[in-house]
């Protein structure tokens, strides 16, 4: 490659150059050279064969910040990609806000074929750096911690070219994102860098070449792609996948289209098994290596309650650590690839499956490291407003969780950098299957505008959960609630009275910092080398209070913790909090030895606890050979038992979840529901495939039947789609959509989750079809599992188990906050406590004479996939409540929607949901189903008629008419009168 031409030629320079002496060096760092300094392909999920690597030794000079010419004599050579301020550039000189660091090289210029384009890239340089070739300003990047190019072909000439680049750094004495490092390091505050930091190189392109391609994969195999191209707008663009070799999918279509890639037989990836497919992509005479990991993020809330990260479907706790990024000789720049590959590795040997990667963004060799070999990734963003002399203005006072919080107000051109900065973090990294995390905000660091910032992030990226501010100030915005808590973990439950924080995941996002010293392996061993709690007497005590954190997490995993970050992975400067000295030369506890710990806490119950968080079973897939598919039954049957109102119907074949009836104004009966795809052949081959895990057969549609008479079902095809999506990153499924007829406009709503995808869209006109509008855009995402109740001439959203929450005439907005509405009283949940929510999902309302009625879905042990799926209400006088006790409406009911027939008739919608095989329905009243997920219902849509009634003490009455549905079974934990 001419990557090696260049280091040939800096051959002879190399042996007068020497790390700075007196410093502290990794085992890396002390076999390292200009000749092998960051030699590898910086750029690996979006790889070309022929590159130019521009690392190496460079000229270099510090003038004053005024200078504007570049100098006329330099002081020395430096050590690129190294900053002056490290061992490893050779200088180890500090530069201050007031000076201007100035660098020089030539290269050789490059001989393209007519039209090609040479790009000049700096993967990281801080802070404000502007750029010459031979003279010709080719252009200034502001924003120190992410990847940038210019075209310079303009600027080239043959032969020797001269590149000149300035940099001003001002750290912490203005707004500018500077992370951990300050003017004056102490404490948890370190040494600043300034200027070029990763690595510099070149590329020459065909005239028409690919910029970028952005990826969203779904656990189904399937995997959008949406090209950036410069010209060639008619090249068609072709991607083939492939796996150990093997070709298994291909597919092509112009630059400006979106493709959609389908692999067969998914192979997910997670951090137990990190399976990537490689991809080729060609654009003309432009070719690229790529890959892609098949996994989804999101969030459920387990059979207690409690919000849980999911991964791929199923349930996966975030054990992670804090991890600086920070090293002795090279200071934010890695000594070398290998270094940071030895970090990951030590960290996933001792049982870690996550890292918080701290206020700093690493070089993208470090996230394709993760992607390979298995780590799951918080990403921060750099932040501003931290260290000793911090600019003052940027950051507020710090209540943490408390409510009504402050915020530091910024100006609106500091405000736009931190956005524009943000937006380059999220664009940079998008494709990376690790990270399933973004923390705009740690602590209050810089902490303003935290709503605007949340929204922005959220819709921006809707395929990952946000941290909004990691230990910082809780606003309600994003997914998750973050408290910092030191030495051993804790969370103040306390202050989320009043449900602030029902909605959102609630993890320790910093915990631990046990100090221990290592004699030898001190940054300054004349300074304070400290730890959190003061340092233990021993090693042995060090121990100690490292298994008590542990297992306080365990503890707290119970009472609803998602996710805790231990702090962290090395010491750093005078922090000797680490789990490895910082010059990586002593491990204080060998990795098997913490994987012992964790084991023996019971935190991670098996592996990464992917399917038994917080009680939820294995999701187990019946076998269709051992149960096959019934037919629905005969329209003789369905018509004795409609007009009967007291048996229940299997009226319609056909795989489906979460399935919803309503009367059409058309005098039509109208079905949907959570569906699988129509040209998926798993409806044949895998018929009882639950919708969960990596082998979900949910599909990207909402797939709808109308009938008139609720026995024979005319298909509609699919009315919407992903596509129709307000979302720009729709997600890849959809889950548990409704049609509601809105007489006021003449046209149909439909809404549909999950959470960060939910869409609330309005048709254009009287028919169930597209073109679709948004009245909410963005703002409707957030309302998981949502429901839509008409009350007179009100409109109201049901969600999240439960809230309602009022809608303008239009549906443009909402106009009253959410009211949670749990039932009165409480029973005690599997671990003793009790609780007090209706179920986890599937809440709707209906009206009874003057009462409200509220319904929700649970199952039967209020353990996750244990028992059976049922149905369950609680009335009120007004709908925001108060509610009355919890009630049993019917067993296997789960997720069922009541409706009427057009005879005032009362029924609910039922489904196959299950980890066997249908039951029997004879003797199933007197059978405890506790072991593991059971039901008699058929896969396809069952109806149940209810007795629907006010008693004459005013109470509504709400149960199942059929008696293998009305009553409750020996599972159901919550004791119920007839």
């Amino acid at each position: 490659m001419k990557a090696s031409l260049i280091a040939f030629a800096l051959a002879g320079a190399a042996q007068a150059w020497q790390p700075a002496p007196d410093s502290m060096l990794t085992e890396w760092g002390e076999s390292l050279g200009p000749e092998n300094a960051w030699t590898e392909y910086p750029r690996p999920a979006f790889e070309r064969e022929a590159w130019t690597n521009l690392n190496g030794l460079w000229s270099y000079a510090v003038t004053p910040k005024t200078t504007a010419a570049a100098p006329s004599t330099w002081s020395g050579e430096i050590l690129v990609p190294f900053c002056i301020e490290s061992a490893l550039s050779g200088v180890k000189k500090r530069v201050t806000p007031d000076d201007a660091l100035w660098y020089q090289r030539s290269f050789p210029g490059p001989d393209p074929a007519a039209g090609a384009r040479t790009l000049l890239h700096f993967e990281a340089v801080d802070h404000d750096a502007t750029v010459w070739v031979n003279g010709t300003e080719i252009g200034r990047h502001i924003g120190g911690n992410l990847p940038f190019s210019f075209d310079i072909t303009g600027a080239l000439k043959s032969g020797d070219n001269t590149l000149t680049v300035r940099v001003t750094d001002a750290t912490d004495t203005e707004w500018q994102l500077h992370g951990k490092q300050v003017t004056d390091p102490k404490g948890i505050w370190y040494t600043p860098v300034t200027g070029i930091w990763q690595t510099v190189w070149l590329e020459t392109l065909p005239e028409h070449h690919l910029e970028s391609v952005k990826m969203v994969p779904a656990i189904n195999g399937t995997v959008t792609l949406d090209f950036t191209a410069r010209g060639g707008a008619e090249i068609p663009v072709e991607v083939v996948a492939s796996l150990a070799g093997k070709e298994l999918a291909r597919v092509s279509g112009k630059p400006a289209e979106t493709l959609t890639l389908k692999i067969p037989d998914p192979k997910l990836w997670s951090p137990e098994s990190p399976t990537l497919y490689d991809l080729s992509i060609r654009f003309g005479d432009d070719t690229v290596k790529s890959y892609v990991g098949l996994r989804e993020t999101g969030i459920s809330r387990d059979a207690d309650g409690h919000l849980r990260f999911t991964l791929n479907g199923e349930p996966y706790y975030h054990w992670g650590i804090l991890d600086q990024g920070w090293w002795p000789d090279g200071l934010l720049t890695p000594p070398s690839d290998g270094g940071m590959v030895s970090d990951i590795r030590f960290l996933k040997e001792a049982g870690f499956n996550t890292i918080r990667k701290h206020i700093k963004v690493e070089p993208r060799r470090y996230y394709a490291h993760c992607d390979r070999i298995g780590m799951l990734v918080w990403q921060d963003q750099v932040s501003s407003g931290t260290g000793g002399n911090k600019f003052k203005k940027s950051s507020p006072a710090w209540p943490r969780l408390k409510p009504n919080p402050p915020e530091a107000t910024w100006p609106d051109d500091a405000h736009a950098q931190y956005m524009s900065e943000l937006k380059g973090m999220v664009d940079s990294l998008h494709n990376h299957p690790s990270i399933v995390v973004w923390v705009p905000f740690n602590e209050r660091w810089g902490q303003h505008r935290t709503t605007e910032v949340g929204k922005w992030i959220t819709g921006y990226d809707p395929t990952r959960s946000i941290n909004i501010a990691s230990g910082g100030n809780f606003f309600p915005v994003g997914h998750i609630v973050d408290h910092h808590q030191y030495p051993h973990p804790d969370f103040p439950f306390d202050l989320g009275k009043g449900g602030r924080f029902d909605d959102f995941v609630k993890v320790v996002g910093e915990f631990g910092g046990h100090g221990f010293p290592v004699p030898g392996h001190l940054w300054d061993s004349s300074k304070r080398n400290w730890g959190y709690g003061g340092l233990p007497k021993n090693k042995k005590e060090w121990i100690a209070r490292y298994t008590t954190s542990v297992n306080k997490l365990a503890e707290l995993k119970k009472r609803g913790i998602a996710g805790g970050i231990y702090t962290q992975t090395t010491d750093v400067e005078g922090e000797i909090n680490g789990l490895i000295t910082y010059d990586r030369k002593v491990k204080k506890l060998p990795a098997k030895r913490l994987a012992r710990i964790l084991a023996n806490s019971g935190l991670l119950k098996e592996g990464s606890d992917a399917s038994s968080t917080a009680g939820m079973a294995p999701v187990k897939i019946p076998d269709a050979a051992v149960a096959p598919v019934a037919p629905a039954m005969s329209r003789a049957e369905i018509e004795a038992g409609l007009s009967s109102h007291d048996r229940a119907l299997y009226i319609k074949e056909g795989w489906i979840r979460d399935p919803y009836i309503t009367l059409g104004p058309d005098d039509y009966y109208y079905l949907t529901g959570t569906t699988i795809n129509e040209d998926d052949k798993r409806e044949e081959t895998d018929p009882y495939n639950v919708g969960l895990g990596g082998q979900s057969a949910v599909g990207n549609t909402v797939r709808v039947w109308r009938s008139k008479d609720l026995i024979e079902w005319d298909y509609l095809g699919t009315p919407f789609t992903l596509a129709d999506s307000v979302h720009p990153q729709p997600g890849n499924v959809i889950w548990a959509p409704e049609v509601h007829w809105v007489p006021e406009m003449n046209r149909w709503a439909l809404v549909h989750c999950p959470k960060q995808k939910s869409n609330l869209a309005l048709s254009a006109g009287p028919e169930l079809k597209g073109p679709w509008s948004h009245p909410m855009k963005g703002g409707f995402a957030g309302h998981h599992d949502p429901s839509l109740y008409h009350d007179g001439s009100k409109w109201w959203v049901l969600s999240e188990n439960t809230m309602v929450q009022p809608l303008a005439d239009d549906f443009s907005r909402f106009t009253g906050p959410k009211v949670r509405i749990d039932p009165s009283g409480s029973r005690p949940g599997p671990d003793g406590k009790p609780i007090s929510r209706i179920g986890h999902e599937g809440a709707t309302m209906i009206k009874v004479g003057n009462q409200y009625v509220h319904l929700g879905t649970a199952w039967s042990t209020d353990r996750g996939r244990k028992g059976s799926y049922n149905l369950y209400y609680s009335t009120s006088g007004k709908i925001t409540g108060p509610y009355g006790p919890r009630k049993f409406a019917g067993r296997f009911l789960g997720h069922g929607t009541p409706f009427q027939t057009r005879d005032g008739k009362w029924w609910s919608t039922a489904f196959f949901n299950a980890n066997v095989p249908p039951l029997a329905r004879d003797g199933i009243e007197t059978r405890d189903l506790s072991g593991d997920a059971q039901t008699i219902n058929q896969r396809g849509t069952t109806i149940v008629p209810l007795d629907v009634s006010v008693l004459d003490n005013g109470e509504v009455r709400i149960r199942a008419k059929d008696p293998a549905y009305g009553t409750p079974g020996p599972d159901e934990v919550q004791k119920f009168g007839p």
